[in-house]
């Protein structure tokens, strides 16, 4: 929850820091910090109000390491293939938690938690540092920009971030993407607890959650292959009622085969779902703006998180299960659902002229300012 509040601040101010800066002036340094810090745990005093305070602190200085910059390097890469661009993109963050957790538990046996953070700050500096530096490159038209047009293109950025927040494309997707944040962050969460209430192993549970990672990646990378053939709007739909179907199995207390269809549909929506944000952003507003427009979404989406997360644990408290949680989390994804199939079509959508370089917002006033490639 701490790391949700701190996000809720920080995605806006890192949106209009890349907006106004370029996203590499921003990642590279963060990246430098956040690996500095990490190994700076080493020396977190044994105190959880410390671990809490060095986490939001961490978080805050490093803010050019959230989704919203790679997904716009990528947004201004690609048009006709963007929904496989940000899939792959994407991708990295289920490799990490694939990997990331078998390095700590293998550090930690051996040398202790304090070790793992050195070694993990060490991977940042060494491997990801480097590869941003060198290889992060962001598309810019040739030659140098003139102080009259960064002048030009700050108040463009500025017009059609004011637009993009009066349309009703931005406001469904500020309601959709707050409740997908406040049911999927709980239900990741809760989900090993969850299943250990009902009866099931400890080990059993692991794997489950094992499985649910599995299927995280694959919803990341399906569902960008995917955006570039359907509409997003429907495939966001159609992920969202699979987990309203998984939360409702999940309610039954079942312990058996069940469990795992329950963690792949679960997964296939977390998974899904900063791919669509990235798509559909570009579709609707276009580039120029895209930075703000993510990061405020993106605020919503962790605000959520920090509500669902808390309310999910409280109502486990109050109730004596999750059976409660689980049928409101199943209601709260249908009406995502509805919110998705609500909005209007997108230039492009099902892939009709989504590769079109003139393929422009929808959006009243945004057209001019697409940033369309």
């Amino acid at each position: 929850m701490v790391i949700n509040l701190t996000l809720l601040v920080m995605s806006p101010i890192q949106g209009y820091l890349v907006d106004r800066f370029g996203t590499r002036k921003v990642i590279v340094p963060s990246l430098g910090i956040f690996g500095t810090g990490l190994m700076l745990f080493y020396f977190l005093p044994g105190r959880l109000d410390a671990f809490y305070l060095g986490w939001a602190a961490l978080v805050a200085a490093s803010v050019g390491l959230l989704p919203g910059g790679y997904l716009r390097v990528a947004g201004a890469w690609f048009n006709k293939r963007l929904g496989m661009a940000l899939g792959l993109v994407n991708s990295g963050i289920g490799w990490g938690n694939i990997f990331v957790p078998l390095v700590a538990s293998t550090v930690i046996t051996a040398y202790g938690w304090r070790m793992a953070y050195v070694v993990l700050g060490l991977i940042v500096l060494c491997v990801a540092l480097p590869v941003c530096a060198v290889l992060l490159k962001e598309r810019r038209s040739v030659g140098p920009e003139s102080a009259e047009a960064k002048q030009t293109r700050k108040q463009t950025t500025a017009r059609v971030f004011k637009e993009t927040i009066r349309s009703r494309q931005f406001r469904t997707l500020v309601v959709a993407f707050f409740l997908l944040g406040l049911v999927n962050n709980a239900l990741i969460n809760q989900q090993v607890p969850m299943l250990i209430d009902a009866g099931m192993m400890p080990q059993k549970a692991a794997f489950v959650q094992s499985m649910f990672g599995v299927f995280l990646l694959l919803g990341r990378i399906g569902a960008g292959i995917l955006l570039d053939r359907f509409s997003a709007r429907w495939l966001m739909g159609i992920a969202s009622i699979g987990a309203a179907i998984a939360c409702l199995i999940y309610s039954t207390g079942v312990t058996g085969n069940l469990v795992y269809l329950s963690a792949g549909l679960i997964g296939l929506v977390v998974g899904a779902e900063f791919d669509v944000l990235g798509y559909v952003i570009k579709r609707y507003f276009g580039m120029a703006a895209f930075g703000k427009t993510y990061g405020s979404i993106f605020s919503m989406f962790q605000l959520g998180g920090a509500i669902g997360s808390t309310s999910f644990a409280v109502s486990h408290d109050i109730f004596g299960s999750y059976q409660i949680g689980l049928y409101v989390a199943a209601a709260v994804l249908v009406f995502v659902c509805i919110a998705f199939t609500q909005l209007s079509k997108y230039p492009g959508e099902g892939g009709g002229d989504a590769g079109r370089a003139d393929a422009a917002p929808k959006t009243p006033g945004l057209q001019a300012t697409s940033g369309a490639r």
